[in-house]
């Protein structure tokens, strides 16, 4: 027979449950009833969290990113039986190995909710009562900040929590199906804001654009989901039921959340395209910024060759024209070619006395001798460089330097080059920045970086819905358990 052992569970803001033995305070014994049921729905917990794992492993692979935290990465679990139902508390990893814990408390759920939740969870007997979460309930702050100033102002404080009356249910579920839960919580929120993007000269908000942001943040508690299970039969809790509640649960999580995907999908079919070329955008500024060789940053547009051609249906890295090899050369959507040259972001386009540098000038020769082979020899390069349909002198696009090296009139000059040559574009490596943000935009719609976790959609005009949540506050508390096995 295993030994229980008496202590105390502390637990205090964002950290895990702390288990520590209590020799000096009398805690009442428990009876073997008592140890039975302890040990019992402990075990089979056990084993509903190492179904999950091996399911996430094997079968059910292709949906764990789909799987709700406490059983795709779980921490420690605490089981805490009393007189009246089940308390389960599966806390946040902490560390590579899981821990199981089932232990007995002479608290009701009307006690050990609120303390195993940190004051999120409320039960009651009946509906005559009277909440505390104005007063008790995790604190939800939403402010703005201004841009210019950065002063803070206050917009709205809630407080949020859940209140839930123990009422039998005209009919509980039946073996192997898991018993009944009267609520399960995980610590996974959204904020959702609607609003309207407007520029400053707009006289009104009809005149802008209408989105909304969904925002994925947790409480600070040290736990990841909570359960609560009053009306308790032990006969219900048994470890070869487990696989299948774990099972049933990854399935209907992955069902609720690519149903609530595909709605915002319907809502802004653009939302994760504008997602991609973001990222895309951010990844190609952070390399430029470290001023990389010639090779990285070809490498690099060549894996994404969409910055430079935004409306490309296909392209040809280092195409040979004769005696000459092209950087790029794309087709475009309206079935026009675009020779591309590219040099490196460190090269000047413009000496200190104003003139071409010598890095320009090779660039535009290169162009000059692309033009004149493909003047030369169209039919074959149509035919046996697969290049259907280009003209004799299709676009061409110049990649050198940076915009912070140019001056309005180095600016000017360049007008003056591109006028001078039929179809030719000399840009900065940030101007394939502005360029490739400003067509995107153009096709998809604006793409600001909300930052963190938050995403943004951009829905018809006339249909927005959504709710609230940020920032909470928690106490420490002890609850006084005689500790089961750790199983």
């Amino acid at each position: 027979m295993e030994q229980m052992k008496k202590g105390w569970i502390t637990i205090a803001g964002d950290r895990p449950l702390e288990l520590s033995e209590d020799t000096e305070h009398e805690i009442p014994e428990i009876t073997e009833e008592q140890r039975a049921i302890v040990r019992q729905i402990g075990r089979t917990m056990k084993a509903y969290l190492d179904s999950a794992e091996q399911l996430l492993q094997g079968k059910l692979a292709d949906i764990r990113d789909l799987a709700p935290i406490h059983l795709s990465n779980p921490g420690n679990l605490f089981v805490v039986a009393c007189p009246d139902g089940v308390a389960i508390r599966f806390d946040r990893k902490t560390e590579d190995k899981r821990r199981t814990f089932a232990g007995w408390t002479n608290d009701s759920l009307l006690k050990l909710a609120p303390l195993l939740s940190q004051n999120l969870i409320h039960c009651y007997t009946d509906r005559n009562y009277t909440s505390t979460i104005p007063t008790t309930g995790a604190e939800l702050k939403l402010f703005a900040v201004d841009a210019a100033t950065k002063v803070q102002h206050d917009i709205l404080s809630i407080r949020a929590g859940i209140d839930a009356v123990i009422e039998k249910p005209p009919l509980l579920p039946a073996p192997p199906h898991k018993p009944f839960c009267l609520v399960s919580v995980h610590n996974s929120l959204e904020l959702g804001l609607v609003g309207v993007m407007v520029n400053a000269e707009a006289k009104s908000f009809e005149q802008g654009q209408e989105f909304i942001t969904r925002t994925k943040f947790r409480f600070p508690f040290g736990w990841e989901c909570i359960e609560i299970y009053p009306f308790v039969d032990v006969q219900h809790w048994r470890p070869e039921y487990a696989p299948l509640w774990a099972e049933n649960n990854l399935f209907a999580s992955a069902v609720a959340s690519q149903f609530r995907e595909s709605y915002f999908q319907q809502l802004d079919p653009n939302a994760a395209a504008r997602r991609l070329f973001a990222s895309l955008l951010k990844s190609y500024q952070e390399l430029l910024d470290t001023n990389p060789k010639e090779e990285i940053l070809q490498s690099f547009l060549g894996k994404r060759p969409n910055l430079l051609c935004p409306a490309e249906i296909r392209v040809w890295p280092k195409l040979e024209l004769g005696n000459h090899v092209t950087d790029f050369v794309f087709r475009e959507a309206p079935g026009d070619y675009l020779l591309v040259e590219l040099e490196r972001s460190t090269h000047r386009l413009f000496v200190k006395n104003g003139d071409p540098s010598r890095e320009l000038d090779h660039a535009l020769s290169q162009i000059i001798d692309w033009k004149r082979y493909i003047e030369d020899n169209l039919p074959t390069v149509q035919r046996e460089l697969g290049l259907s349909g280009i003209s004799a002198s299709p676009k061409s696009l110049v990649v050198i330097g940076r915009s912070a090296e140019l001056s309005s009139e180095n600016r000017r000059k360049l007008q003056t080059i591109e006028s001078n040559s039929h179809k030719l574009k000399i840009m900065t490596y940030d101007d394939v920045y502005a360029n490739a943000k400003a067509v995107v935009e153009n096709l998809l719609g604006p793409l600001g970086d909300p930052g963190g976790t938050t995403q943004i959609y951009y829905p018809p005009k006339g249909s927005s819905s959504l709710p609230t949540p940020n920032n909470a506050k928690a106490a420490s508390h002890d609850v006084n358990v005689t500790l089961g096995e750790q199983l």
